[in-house]
Formats: structure tokens, C-alpha cells, sequence
């Protein structure tokens, strides 16, 4: 579920329907207010309670989702971050590579006959377990 989006809220409508209500039957039945007042706010009361609830959705499941190397957030995503050669592929299909600071071991895409040496900026195209998949990158 998106932060904010309309399901998001929508999981927060029965706060609105058991704070709101009672608090306008309880201000309309008690007190002498109008029932515009009175309606006013019983809507400023469901709004703070809203805003507690989404503050305490947000601290106990936080909706940030962090997407590695080589992953895919959906499904038809093309995967692909830029990475730096930092070791190996010196006659092998296999290497070292940087990406965000971290270093990988990563392995030449299948079908691509590029020579790799220390600095060359790669495409980290897949991710097999803990190991990289790379491709030289265009221009």
C-alpha cells in the first residue's frame, strides 16, 4: 500500500467513523452548540485522531522499500544501476565491482564479450543471490 494514497487513507476510516461520531452525538445531545459547531468539530476531532493513527502506521510499519543492485521493484522493471570495476576479469567472466560504495563480486552478462578492466563503468543488469551480473555500458 502507498504512503498516502487513497487506500492508505481508506484504512483509516473507521477512526473517522468512531471518533467523529460520538464526538458530534455526545456534543449535539450535551451541549447547547449549533449543529454546524458542533459538526465542525466533531470533523476537527476525527482529523487529529486521522493524523495520530497514519503517524503511528507510519513509525510501526514504515512503507519505505529498499531496492538493491541488480533488483526489480516490479515485475516489468528493467534492473540496472551503474557500477564501477574494481578487480578481477583479467581473462575470466569474473570480477569485483562497486555500486553505492559496496563492493560485489559480479560476473560478466551471458552473450557479452566485453574486456573489463579496473574502472570501467558497467551495467548491473541481474542479481543471482550475492553475485552481480554486468554489462558494459553504452557510450
Amino acid at each position: 500500500m502507498k504512503r498516502y494514497s487513497f487506500t492508505w487513507w481508506l484504512a483509516i476510516l473507521p477512526t473517522t467513523i468512531v471518533v467523529g461520531g460520538p464526538v458530534f452525538l455526545w456534543l449535539d445531545q450535551q451541549t447547547e452548540l449549533s449543529v454546524a459547531v458542533s459538526l465542525a468539530v466533531a470533523l476537527a476531532s476525527a482529523l487529529l485522531a486521522d493524523l495520530a493513527i497514519a503517524a503511528w502506521m507510519e513509525r510501526i510499519a514504515p512503507t519505505r522499500v529498499w531496492v538493491g543492485p541488480g533488483e526489480r521493484l516490479n515485475e516489468n522493471e528493467i534492473p540496472a544501476e551503474k557500477a564501477i570495476v574494481v578487480s578481477g576479469f583479467n581473462n575470466s567472466p569474473e570480477g569485483r565491482v562497486s555500486v553505492r560504495g559496496e563492493t560485489w563480486a559480479a560476473a560478466i552478462h551471458p552473450g557479452d564479450t566485453a574486456e573489463l578492466t579496473v574502472g570501467t563503468a558497467v551495467r548491473i543488469v541481474e542479481r543471482e543471490g550475492l553475485r552481480l551480473l554486468a554489462t558494459i555500458m553504452p557510450g
